[in-house]
């Protein structure tokens, strides 16, 4: 028998998640035998429904949330000997993992494009005992997006987050930081460190390779506002490596320390402050594509 379990944090999707439970159910149960909802309630919810369902040996799991609900349900399933295939529904407001994998922002639509014969596998990522699907990075946007309410991102969405970024790049300052990798080491300056499973930030492509089983490791070594607004040009053209602001590396294990216990950012919620070990784990998750991609 095959089974699904559809795990919905009702404060997503403009706290309008759960309008949409019963277009879900019906669009789960053309595929499933057995289909069962769990609304969550409060922090580490979705990590429990989806390391129980991963134990119950369920066929597929579904994540309808933000990237926090998406990141939950991740660490539920990651350590499982069976780890169940997940469908994601974005009803967040950065919603940045569904943007890299295709999957259409518009609720409905993704709900509708949602082929179970059709999927990708995608690396995850392991920080400390902790696990993301896009992106860890450390610096004052970071720390500046965890103060973004729920009522302020239902409000104004996306917009919450560019307000908050901008006050507090201008106001920004660096800290020393030592990166060390399987191969590589940085010693120095930095005002942001970004470890992406990708090479692309939402929808946006920010240089050509990409390699399985490999974060992409970003440092910007400056704080002055002058040197980010620099880096917009080769952002829209897809060149931030090659911009001398930014050391760049790739690498499967990284250890990172600094000064001072610095706040941390995972999937956008808080994660571990500093020191930090994270470790790339391949293919690790199969995940339902949209019809076509």
């Amino acid at each position: 028998m095959k089974k699904a379990l559809l795990i919905i944090n009702p404060t997503s999707g403009g706290e309008k998640a759960l309008d949409y439970r019963e277009k879900l159910e019906d669009k789960a149960d053309q595929y499933f035998d057995h289909v069962e909802t769990k609304i969550t309630q409060k922090a580490k919810d979705a990590t429990e429904f989806a390391k129980q369902a991963s134990e119950e040996g369920y066929e597929a799991v579904f994540a309808f949330g933000g990237d926090g609900t998406v990141n939950e349900v991740i660490s539920g399933l990651a350590e499982n000997e069976h780890i169940p295939r997940l469908a994601i529904i974005p009803g967040g407001t950065g919603n940045l993992i569904t943007k890299l994998l295709g999957i259409s922002q518009d609720i409905d639509r993704a709900i509708e494009e949602l082929d179970f014969d059709s999927t990708n596998r995608i690396d995850i990522g392991k920080c400390n005992d902790n696990f993301f699907g896009y992106i860890f990075s450390i610096g004052s946007i970071p720390q500046a997006i965890h103060n973004v309410d729920i009522e302020e991102k239902t409000k104004f969405g996306f917009m919450a987050y560019a307000y908050r970024s901008v006050k507090s790049a201008i106001k920004d300052e660096t800290f020393k930081v030592h990166i060390k990798t399987e191969k590589t080491e940085y010693k120095g300056d930095a005002s942001h460190v970004i470890v992406l499973l990708s090479n692309f930030i939402g929808d946006k492509k920010m240089f050509d390779h990409n390699r399985v089983g490999y974060a992409n490791i970003l440092i910007l070594k400056e704080a002055s506002l002058a040197s980010k607004v620099g880096l917009i040009p080769d952002f829209l053209k897809g060149a931030l490596v090659e911009n001398d602001k930014i050391e760049f590396f790739e690498a499967k294990e990284i250890s990172i320390t600094s000064d001072r216990p610095l706040e941390t950012d995972i999937d956008g919620d808080e994660g571990d402050r500093l020191p930090v070990d994270i470790k790339v784990l391949a293919d690790h998750i199969e995940v339902y594509s949209p019809q076509n991609q």
